[in-house]
């Protein structure tokens, strides 16, 4: 039997005290103290976006009953889908264009950075923050006088100075990033990574029996089913995820900022990975005698339920973090994408990375100036900025494709807070844009790889 070291309760309780003083230092240093936050119109905002979230899988998920925070989202607030950006492009370039207003040509995050090397390889360079051309919203909320935290957003490293915190995308390689500095560090300030470190898991941390929710372990496969590619996607999903809530539950029940952003990307991850074991039409016609064809059947026997438990996951997640926050808050939770899968085999696929992407995604609004059972109609990612600047009572900017998405607004809240315009917010101005390079590229490329975005 495999014996594990298990940090005793005393040294635990050492790691979250330090954590706990450390990031009480920081915060209070760093403006963002109890008495530092400003308020908007409506309250708190916070704002949950979950990569390739689909309606096809989390609306049936909603009426059976099995995603009941997101269902109350529904049921008290407004709803629709949100359309993406075409023609399909990948994750970074749709929340950047999500958080700055802005089309992919104005804010800097646009087509892949492939190349060749000297041999004719190709070579894939990652998008990093000194490229961003705009704002994003919650730059505009800090010179307005709003503190805010943002968590894990793509396309956030290296982190830039803020009106509160920021933790880049890299979270759950945070221990990589040790004695790199602050000019590539992983959080903003750079000493609350050492606050937040106990909260951060790395794949290795992920325990059995955390995956073995999302197997059917009665079928004949069992865990035997999460080979070694599938283990890792999983491990490597389940890390990022439980990162950035984990910190996200730290740091948010120790202070709740005017404006809060916290993104996850698990189920865009295992949607690429195992979609097609949920549904029959996207695998190959492989002859009933080939082995290939048993297997694929005896996997979809374990793992046909995956996708769908972890948005029950996700869920869970959701519902941890609403309780840290008042009952004003303004909750708006949105995906880049939807999810197509791979295609009808023969027909249309098979599909591989963006391709996958479906181009409606979800979006729900939920608080005190938002209608009741309403829907969203015509949404795009364009329109979230300038949704999120005037449920602030800040102006929208013109240079801003989208709108304010008002009709799902309160008609006493439109009638007291009409939408106010300036030509624009400006533009972020940096002495060199060329991609940073981390000590997790590696990584990251061959994960970007495996899910089929690149080649």
């Amino acid at each position: 039997m495999t014996r594990h070291l298990v940090p005793s309760r005393s040294h635990m309780f050492v790691q979250y005290l330090t954590a706990f003083l450390t990031v009480t230092l920081v915060l209070a240093i760093g403006g963002c103290g109890s008495d530092s936050s400003v308020e908007g119109p409506l309250g708190p905002i916070l704002v949950i976006g979950i990569d390739g979230a689909d309606w096809s899988v989390l609306e049936p998920l909603v009426e059976a009953g099995e995603l009941p925070n997101l269902a109350r989202l529904i049921a008290e607030g407004a709803s629709g889908k949100l359309r993406s950006l075409e023609p399909r492009r990948m994750s970074p370039v749709i929340w950047t264009t999500i958080a700055t207003g802005r089309s992919p040509e104005d804010h800097g995050i646009g087509e892949p950075l492939v190349g060749k090397d000297r041999q004719g390889q190709t070579t894939y360079s990652h998008y990093s923050s000194n490229m961003w051309r705009a704002p994003a919203f919650w730059d505009i909320f800090g010179r307005s006088g709003f503190d805010v935290g943002v968590i894990a957003w793509l396309v956030s490293w290296p982190p830039w100075e803020v009106n509160g915190f920021m933790v880049s995308q890299h979270l759950q390689y945070l221990l990589d990033f040790h004695g790199v500095g602050e000019e590539k560090g992983v959080t903003w300030p750079l000493e609350l990574g050492e606050g937040i470190a106990p909260f951060v898991r790395g794949k290795s941390a992920i325990a059995q029996v955390e995956l073995s929710r999302f197997v059917n372990e009665e079928s004949e496969l069992s865990m035997d089913a999460l080979h070694e590619h599938y283990d890792s996607a999983l491990r490597t999903a389940l890390s990022g995820d439980e990162s950035s809530m984990g910190v996200a539950g730290f740091l948010f029940a120790k202070h709740v900022p005017a404006l809060s952003c916290v993104y996850v990307r698990g189920v865009d991850e295992v949607s690429h990975r195992f979609w097609i074991h949920e549904h029959e039409e996207t695998r190959p016609p492989y002859d009933p005698a080939h082995p290939a064809t048993e297997l694929l059947e005896k996997q979809a026997e374990a793992l046909g339920g995956l996708v769908r438990e972890y948005y029950r996951y996700t869920d869970e997640h959701v519902g941890r973090l609403l309780k840290l926050f008042p009952d004003e808050t303004t909750v708006l939770v949105c995906s880049d994408h939807g999810f197509r899968g791979p295609g009808i085999w023969g027909e249309q696929g098979p599909w591989m990375g963006v391709d996958q992407h479906g181009l409606e995604g979800v979006l729900i609004m939920k608080g005190p100036g938002i209608e009741w059972g309403a829907s969203i109609e015509n949404a795009t990612v364009y329109d979230i900025a300038p949704t999120l600047l005037t449920m602030a009572g800040l102006p929208v900017a013109r240079d801003m494709p989208g709108h304010a998405l008002t009709d799902a607004f309160t008609d006493e809240f439109s009638a007291t807070h009409g939408v106010t315009l300036i030509e624009t917010y400006g533009e972020v101005v940096r002495d060199d844009t060329a991609p940073i390079e981390s000590p997790v590229d590696d990584e990251v490329r061959e994960r970007l790889r495996s899910l089929g975005y690149i080649q």
